[in-house]
């Protein structure tokens, strides 16, 4: 603990990991016994979502409560586009742990960053263990560790023993040994830095970029067994239609083509998926429990979320990018034994700027400014459901994300606006969406061309206009 009773924080962020994915929210069929743990003890988000369901700009917004066209992060950052429009956040841009570090934190990142110049620790962290997404002359501290450890690197391009069906499907595999998997080295990394922060006068900020549940899903076979084959439950929409929807989502990267898919192939991914949510749940409980064993557990906020969320075979799709439910909407919990009363469900939508001010605020410090984020510390605190307030995502279009565009209109492509269980998409270059969620959870009916829908889209897109124009609309001046 911190002499000065500050709290330190710990925030383990996945990648792509399902809202539903807890054990909590699968009616227990997902086994994630230290996260409904943390959940019993803390507060339970049951609609949280991201600012936009693809990593990188997902990840800036979390970090800095601001959204991709006030970041510039509207693209995934890799060294080889790392000059290219919208791979980067501007160099201005106030993160989390600049503000903590200029209090006096120290800050310490492991696993994966993936904003940019990812070689080289930045943004107030003085303790940087980082792999992936480096240049090619720089190596790979995950790849050096398999190497002196004399292990089996299974996330090597030519690692024979992975599977995949088809282009569009979601790769798997099976390990042998549980430090083969990259959640393994980054807890290993995140256990370090919280040892050597034991007994120290600051307080500390530790990140943990967590690259699973996204794929390759590299599992063991004990944890295999957890989810026998023939039980894994198959996803409703799949075998949607897109009757009605934009026609761009045909197109989209991650689509599974229709009837290229057997059930039991599709079971067969998912049990993957699964049982790499349940390593990712055993690792973060290695993690609490040095925690508790430090004596840095009761004066420790701890958050947990996902960068955004995975369809996992939702409307006939893996992956991300898309607006519906599964990919825009994650799993959030935050406890902090100290300072926030046990057992709390929020069930208000929460949105992925807003937990950085809320961290902030917990610790006393002033926010920056301009933030499009707004804290919901107070609420918390007393152990009440935070104000309502529309929840807003962006993202650019498939053709810059992973085409070859660099042109604004595909940068800014999409803008989502949920306002209590209405669900409104503005689709630049394509047909509209609009959802009813309270009566089609599962997203199937669009109602945007609905004649007694045209007043309520009307108002949406001014509640989005208003949003855009906060901190200025930048390369969504078309939604103002």
């Amino acid at each position: 603990m911190s002499t000065d009773g500050r709290p330190n924080i710990v925030w383990i962020m996945c990648d792509e990991m399902r809202f539903d994915s807890l054990g909590l929210l699968s009616d227990s069929y997902v086994r994630t016994p230290n996260l409904d743990s943390l959940a019993r003890e803390g507060v339970l988000y049951r609609n949280a979502y991201c600012a936009s369901p693809v990593c990188s700009p997902a990840r800036a917004c979390w970090f800095t409560g601001l959204y991709p066209h006030t970041t510039g992060q509207m693209r995934n950052y890799g060294p080889g586009v790392r000059d290219q429009p919208g791979c980067r956040m501007h160099e201005d841009i106030t993160t989390i742990s600049d503000v903590l570090s200029n209090s006096g934190y120290r800050c310490g990142n492991v696993g994966v960053w993936h904003l940019g110049n990812d070689e080289h620790a930045q943004h107030g962290f003085t303790d940087w263990s980082i792999y992936r997404y480096l240049p090619k002359d720089v190596p790979d501290p995950l790849f050096t560790w398999f190497e002196q450890e004399g292990i089996s690197n299974p996330y090597a391009r030519d690692w024979p023993h992975k599977e995949r069906y088809g282009t569009n499907s979601l790769p798997f595999g099976k390990i042998d040994d549980v430090r083969q998997n990259r959640t393994t080295w980054t807890i290993d990394r995140g256990i370090e830095f919280l040892d050597t922060s034991a007994g120290q006068d600051d307080p500390f900020f530790l990140l943990c970029g967590v690259k699973d549940p996204h794929p390759e899903m590299l599992v063991t076979q004990e944890l295999l067994d957890l989810y026998p084959e023939d039980e894994v439950p198959l996803p409703g929409s799949r075998h949607d239609a897109l009757d009605g929807k934009p026609a761009y989502h045909s197109r989209s990267k991650f689509r599974i083509p229709p009837g290229s898919l057997s059930d039991d192939k599709y079971r067969r991914m998912l049990r993957h998926y699964y049982a790499l949510v349940t390593h990712i749940d055993n690792e973060v409980g290695r993690l609490l429990d040095r925690l508790e064993q430090n004596g840095q557990r009761e004066n420790t906020i701890v958050l947990f979320n996902s960068d955004h969320g995975e369809l996992l075979g939702d409307h006939g799709f893996v992956e991300k990018c898309l607006m519906y439910e599964a990919s825009v909407r994650v799993p959030q919990i935050l406890s902090w034994p100290a300072g926030l009363p046990a057992g709390q469900n929020v069930t208000t939508p929460v949105g992925g700027v807003a937990m950085m001010p809320t961290l902030i605020d917990l610790a006393g410090i002033s926010l920056p400014s301009p933030i499009d984020g707004r804290s919901i510390a107070a609420a918390l605190q007393s152990g009440d459901e935070p104000e309502g307030a529309p929840v807003f995502a962006e993202i650019a279009s498939q053709e810059a994300i992973y085409g070859d565009s660099r042109a604004d209109e595909h940068l800014a492509a999409h803008a989502m606006l949920l306002d209590e269980s209405w669900k409104y998409v503005w689709n630049r270059h394509d047909i509209d969406e609009l959802y009813d969620l309270s009566i089609d959870p599962d997203e199937m009916d669009n109602l945007a061309y609905h004649p007694d829908h045209a007043s309520r889209i009307q108002t949406m897109r001014s509640q989005i206009s208003d949003i855009v124009q906060h901190t200025g609309p930048g390369l969504y001046h078309w939604c103002t």
